[in-house]
């Protein structure tokens, strides 16, 4: 596959993880915990085309960025699949101790991952000026209450949630803008 063809396809599925991941605040659980799992992992797709866009004129800083917030990522997609589809089948005293246990633990090393990636992605795209300011400091600024996303209120989640979204749709069709009108080339 050609390298515009690959970007294009991730850009597609950065926007449809960003839709997804908005659709999913307002369906009910195991709608939620699908759309968000799909969205995730489409997110991943997503983040690996952005490091194509932009590699050539970020510098080395995106590739940690992406490296940390694709780890980031995946760690959360297998809690979202196991939140899904293993933690309902399992007793609540089993759950409280995995989730005290290492569990708990990895979950909050990959959302830590995947902020202090996006922030340093969100920053070097910012830098090179490659791409909408504004839907850099959105992805951005939404990501960044994940940190404390299990003392926020759901509400609060839910806002940054879809800022996050609309920043992460915002860079996909900026992305895909410039791939139609020949402004990126590899």
């Amino acid at each position: 596959m050609p390298l515009n063809s690959f970007v294009a396809v991730g850009a597609a599925a950065f926007a449809v993880s960003g839709v997804l991941n908005i659709f999913a605040d307002f369906m009910p659980d195991a709608a939620t915990q699908l759309m968000n799992f799909v969205g995730v992992c489409l997110g991943v797709l997503g983040l690996q085309a952005l490091y194509v866009f932009a590699h050539q004129r970020t510098g080395v800083a995106s590739l940690w960025g992406f490296l940390l917030a694709t780890i980031g990522f995946l760690g959360i997609a297998g809690f979202l699949f196991a939140d899904a589809f293993v933690f309902p089948s399992l007793e609540a005293d089993t759950l409280a101790t995995l989730i005290a246990g290492t569990t708990g633990l990895a979950i909050f090393a990959s959302v830590i991952l995947y902020v202090v990636g996006v922030l340093l992605f969100a920053t070097t795209l910012f830098r090179s000026g490659m791409l909408p300011k504004p839907a850099l400091l959105l992805w951005a600024t939404g990501t960044l209450p994940t940190l404390a996303a299990i003392a926020l209120p759901a509400v609060v989640m839910t806002v940054a949630e879809i800022v996050a979204s609309v920043g992460v749709i915002w860079i996909a069709y900026a992305i895909l803008r410039d791939l139609r009108s020949d402004a990126w080339s590899y």
